[in-house]
């Protein structure tokens, strides 16, 4: 793929401020219901329900904690776009360490643009992202 254009990340710089802000949203909202459900905790009678709540509480705590990575991942595109990410916006920073070593061309370090409509805070092409996710769950 090639750079993106300017009319490309003006778009990509768009859909992620519209996710970003949807995602502070229902993260705050989590937030809010998680606290509720801690509160009622101290009323609930029956050992089955204190465990249904428990587990309800975990569990969105968990989901605050993916979402609230998201956002960071986010956050960490719009910067790329702005010029002020580690790397420029749409660059797969291990494709960029290949082609500085000589292993791929410099052409070639860019994430595919479908890629990037559908997951516009992708920091890594699919290959990498693959052998990150390998290594993550190893």
């Amino acid at each position: 793929m090639p750079k993106p254009a300017k009319s490309d990340l003006k778009k990509f710089q768009k859909l992620l401020l519209t996710q970003l802000a949807n995602l502070r949203g229902d993260v705050g909202s989590m937030r809010d219901e998680a606290l509720r459900a801690s509160e009622q905790d101290a009323s609930v009678d029956h050992l089955a329900d204190q465990g249904t709540d428990t587990y309800d509480q975990s569990f969105m705590l968990g989901l605050i904690e993916n979402e609230e990575e998201t956002i960071q991942l986010i956050e960490e595109a719009l910067e790329r776009i702005d010029g002020s990410g580690e790397w420029p916006f749409g660059c797969c920073p291990l494709c960029i360490e290949e082609a500085e070593a000589g292993h791929r061309k410099k052409a070639d370090v860019w994430i595919p643009k479908e890629r990037l409509e559908y997951i516009p805070w992708a920091r890594f092409c699919v290959q990498h992202q693959a052998e990150v996710e390998r290594r993550e769950s190893a």
